[in-house]
């Protein structure tokens, strides 16, 4: 056995040399020095270039977009995809601009791109006078018009919509002419023009009573324009579609003022017949389905010829109504 080493000979780890101690402290005033230098550089250059971002903000937007049809083909088949994601930068990018208080010049652009890539996605027609006109600075007339050509694309497209035809009816009959122009004459063809197509948002909102009764101030429109006979069609049709039991007395009640007391109580001859036929004959069915079914017609009681002008053996709803008004 080998004799064991003294106490406290044990081997360790060597001592550092003074060199390598002095090269790790030199080291690390370099890194305090350099941070400290950067911080100083910071503080510098801090200050001015915040108050040059205040001087310089952005007063225009680029638009990079080819035309649309282009960007059509530049989806590569992902159309809905591409119309979405644009829809959602027209949505970021005008809470942005409004923030900014500048105006989003490009967002007629990218509508059109939108309404290309999908003619039949419904929120940017809904949504389109109101992004339009909604901004800092005045709405120039070219925009004005430019959204009721994207509403007025939408009712193309989708054209059963009564929803669309509303929001396209109320900018053009009441919004546009009493907030954007100015033109006399153009303000009233304009409310004219938006009186029809309340009447038409009016005939599709026969399910939808809030679409029906926003609609039915087209009537007092056409009406103040003079086209009696266009505001007693707009009534007709309203009440003839229309479920709701407040709106028929409000429509009987402007139609008995229009037509005189004779003819308003063969008018409602009329409806009430239909009501009754639809009660008793098919009453689980909605009035669009007896309507496109047409009257029932017994055809025993209807052969031969002798009771054709009746008008239970009339074979269309027009047929029936015109037999009624020859019964008077």
């Amino acid at each position: 056995m080998g004799a064991r080493p003294a106490p406290g000979s044990a081997d360790g780890p060597p001592p550092r040399p003074l060199l390598s101690r002095l090269a790790g402290a030199r080291d690390a005033l370099v890194t305090v020095a350099l941070s400290a230098a950067a911080a100083v550089a910071i503080g510098i250059v801090r200050a001015p270039a915040a108050a040059l971002e205040k001087r310089v903000a952005e007063t225009s937007d680029v638009y990079v977009l080819p035309p649309p049809d282009e960007v059509v083909t530049l989806s590569l088949g992902y159309r809905s995809a591409l119309a979405d994601l644009l829809w959602s930068h027209v949505l970021v990018s005008q809470g942005l601009h409004t923030m900014e208080r500048r105006r989003f010049e490009n967002l007629t652009l990218l509508l059109d791109a939108i309404n290309a890539l999908d003619p039949t996605f419904r929120d940017p027609y809904l949504f389109a006078d109101a992004l339009i006109t909604f901004q800092t600075s005045t709405t120039p007339h070219d925009e004005v018009v430019k959204a009721r050509e994207i509403m007025e694309r939408g009712v193309q497209n989708r054209p059963l919509d009564g929803e669309i035809w509303l929001a396209l009816g109320q900018f053009v009959a009441f919004i546009a002419p009493a907030s954007y122009l100015t033109d006399p004459a153009e303000k009233a063809q304009w409310r004219l023009d938006g009186a029809r197509m309340l009447a038409r948002a009016a005939e599709l909102g026969g399910n939808d009573a809030n679409i029906s009764w926003q609609a039915l101030g087209g009537a007092g429109i056409l009406g103040r324009a003079g086209e009696r006979e266009a505001q007693i069609r707009f009534l007709q049709r309203t009440l003839a579609v229309t479920d709701d039991e407040g709106l028929k007395q409000q429509i009987r009640a402007q139609l008995d003022k229009l037509l005189g007391e004779q003819a308003a109580e063969a008018y409602r001859r009329r409806i009430d017949g239909f009501s009754e036929i639809w009660r008793r004959d098919l009453p689980f069915v909605s009035k669009t389905a007896i309507l496109v079914l047409g009257p029932p017609r017994d055809p025993a009681y209807c052969a031969g010829g002798a009771h054709a002008d009746e008008p239970r053996c009339a074979t269309t709803w027009s047929a029936w109504a015109e037999r009624v008004a020859g019964e008077r």
